[in-house]
């Protein structure tokens, strides 16, 4: 017997169902993804599925969402990717978000072999996690995520500039990790009626070819800004320096860079950046007075000084 419409409909129903839910599947986005997800676990591992989650978001469609803000409020980060890896490079954070949602560990990015720079700061990104995780965890989970967006858009075709940002937030974060775990001694009292200081200078030294700040470099930088608050200097001149090593024209540009993270690092300490003057000399002012071509540690400086 030939079948009717209505028989002919119902046995197409299964198959339209299938179709439609195949449909739907392909159209779900990573935010869609994560919008569904409320994470569980310590406070560290949620923080971590915000950070993360961010940074799945910074391509594509969600770059406005008012939930990405708490993770740049400054705007230092721009992830718009151009090549056919983004896509892949988005999953892979949204991958580490939906891990640390379940509260389990998510270790942080194995460095490049043979890059010296990024072992080092893994190694003390990870002495920081063992007690920032409890004691100070949406500080430690910030520096996860930087160093892990540093990695990951480094290894990726066209995100050299989001990796560089993301290099130069990892310096803030992890110092501020650190200044969690070992807190500095408050500030003496402020006189009622304090004379102005005369200028004082601070030197922060530096590892060849470097402008990664260590948490000794951080105890002279808040001398500083406790001896400006205490003297009420207006201005504080940040020149970075370099040794003879390497070309002039590669030591001016690492000499300017030496400033500016110091002057970073001042801002986050709460100076006001138009108080603040950079410039580098590179390798034209030396501390010790060396030939071409020498790695002289006491010329590898930014300093510091303290204006009425």
């Amino acid at each position: 017997m030939a079948l009717t419409w209505n028989s002919k409909l119902l046995r197409l129903l299964p198959a339209l169902a299938l179709a439609s839910a195949l449909a739907a599947c392909a159209s779900t986005t990573i935010s869609d993804e994560l919008d569904g997800v409320t994470p569980t676990g310590s406070p560290f591992a949620q923080a971590l599925f915000k950070d993360y989650s961010y940074l799945a978001r910074s391509f594509g469609d969600a770059t406005s969402s008012a939930s990405n803000t708490a993770f740049d409020a400054g705007g230092s980060m721009s992830l718009t990717g151009t090549s056919n890896d983004v896509s892949d490079l988005a999953q892979a954070f949204a991958d580490k978000a939906l891990t640390a949602a379940k509260g389990e560990d998510v270790l942080p990015e194995p460095a490049p072999e043979g890059n010296t720079e990024a072992e080092s700061l893994r190694l003390r990104l990870l002495r920081g996690l063992e007690d920032g995780r409890a004691k100070a965890p949406e500080d430690a989970a910030r520096a996860q995520a930087d160093f892990d967006c540093w990695i990951l858009n480094g290894r990726t075709e066209g995100q050299d500039a989001a990796a560089a940002a993301c290099r130069r937030s990892l310096d803030a974060s992890l110092i501020r990790l650190e200044r969690d775990l070992n807190p500095s001694p408050p500030p003496p009292p402020v006189a009622a009626t304090p004379a102005p200081a005369p200028a004082a200078a601070y030197t922060v030294y530096f590892d060849w070819d470097s402008w990664t700040l260590t948490a000794e470099d951080l105890t002279t930088i808040t001398e500083a800004i406790n001896a400006a608050r205490t003297g009420q200097q207006s201005v504080i001149v940040v020149v970075g320096h370099t040794d003879t090593s390497g070309s002039p024209g590669y030591n001016q540009a690492l000499s300017v860079r030496r400033a500016n993270v110091v002057k970073d690092v001042l801002v986050q300490m709460g100076a006001r950046p138009e108080a603040i003057q950079t410039s580098g000399t590179g390798e034209s002012d030396l501390a010790v007075q060396t030939g071409d071509g020498v790695k002289e540690p006491k010329n590898r400086r930014s300093v510091i000084t303290l204006q009425p």
